[in-house]
């Protein structure tokens, strides 16, 4: 998708499909959902936005100032350390002269404030820049936000998105695969969840991510009409595939760069 051949239709776009150590190539998370203005336009917002996610923006021909707003569901590096990046690009290379918007858990503007001070001593983010701290649900450009608590960080959070058409999103950001996710994700037209890893751990003790194990024993936990997995790398992503060619429906495997519409 770019800015010149994109439609007006409501959409998911996979900017980064991996994990924090780029495991197979892949990007850090990061997702751009799209849907239409009632003046015809389109309204685009990122979802996470990992060290690479302004270099995969520019892959992808996709304009930073097309974009309104930034939800961020927790606060690790491979999910918002690319936000510096971003606001100095609005400074120095397109000028932004419309409000961005910086959605995310309490806490996020100061996180984001106290990163770009890290990794910039001293910058002025002299910019139209507004934050919204989400605890539960928000209406934004025609669109339902919802923030669900989830088990990862103390401030870890999925997203709910109900587009203006009815179609339900969910992203369930990094989480543990307890009943948080799968209401989370459930009852949803799409839903992009994390899988990082292939097996749980031999002493049993749970993990802050979802395993290929977990998934396989209780899929039908998850109620949505298509489930990606994402935060992955690529031989997890084939044992993906293999379980899905004798289980349809269950799941497919995310890649840098996928469109999925609804």
């Amino acid at each position: 998708m770019s800015n010149s051949n994109s439609q007006n239709n409501e959409l998911v776009q996979v900017i980064g499909s991996g994990n924090a150590f780029h495991s197979s190539g892949r990007a850090h998370a990061c997702y751009l959902a799209q849907w239409p203005r009632m003046d015809g336009s389109s309204v685009r917002m990122l979802i996470d936005f990992g060290a690479t996610s302004l270099y995969r923006l520019n892959q992808l021909d996709i304009s930073p100032n097309s974009v309104s707003a930034l939800f961020l569901t927790h606060f690790h590096g491979d999910h918002m350390a690319g936000v510096p990046f971003l606001l100095l690009h609005f400074l120095y290379i397109e000028k932004r002269d419309s409000i961005f918007t910086i959605i995310g858990p309490p806490g996020v503007e100061a996180k984001v404030r106290e990163l770009s001070e890290c990794m910039y001593p001293g910058i002025e983010l002299d910019l139209p820049l507004e934050f919204l701290e989400l605890t539960g649900n928000a209406t934004y450009e025609g669109a339902r936000l919802e923030a669900r608590p989830v088990n990862h960080r103390p401030e870890s959070v999925a997203l709910r998105l109900g587009f203006p058409s009815g179609n339900r999103f969910a992203f369930s950001g990094d989480a543990a695969f307890d009943s948080l996710l799968w209401d989370a994700l459930s009852d949803t037209d799409l839903a992009i969840m994390e899988l990082s890893v292939a097996d749980l751990p031999a002493d049993g003790k749970p993990i802050a991510h979802v395993s290929l194990e977990e998934l396989e024993k209780n899929r039908e936990k998850i109620r949505t009409r298509r489930l990606i997995v994402s935060h992955i790398y690529d031989e997890l992503a084939a044992s993906v595939r293999k379980t899905n060619s004798f289980r349809p429906g269950f799941a497919e495997a995310a890649f840098d760069g996928l469109v999925l519409n609804f």
